[in-house]
């Protein structure tokens, strides 16, 4: 399960962030997820539930919003998203393209009091 590594390097993140910023207390914490990752938003949420505990990130929520893969076509120039692990491009057949969207790994927002 490497959603836990990832959650916990998060959870530094956040927690270091909120230190600078002197927070009290976080709130909330939304993270942007690329599919080729292949994270799995629930485990993510219950290892945040573990990892949170005894910090300022105690009553937080983890929102994960998962990023399609979308691809842009370098034979044709066409964009398209990939569905079912199908990297061919519907347009023209090539397997020639530019990943667009789907690496993504970002936290988005820290919401917390001071």
């Amino acid at each position: 399960m490497h959603e836990m590594t990832i959650v916990s390097n998060i959870l530094n993140i956040v927690l270091e962030t909120g230190k600078e910023n002197n927070l009290s207390v976080i709130n909330r914490i939304k993270v942007k997820v690329g599919k080729q990752h292949h994270l799995a938003p629930d485990l993510m949420t219950y290892a945040f539930e573990y990892l949170k505990k005894g910090t300022i990130a105690a009553p937080a929520v983890l929102e994960v919003e998962k990023v399609p893969v979308s691809l842009l076509c370098r034979n044709c120039s066409s964009s398209f998203t990939v569905e079912d692990s199908n990297y061919i491009c519907p347009f023209c057949g090539s397997v020639q393209w530019e990943m667009v969207s789907g690496r993504e790994l970002t936290i988005e927002t820290i919401e917390g009091e001071r």
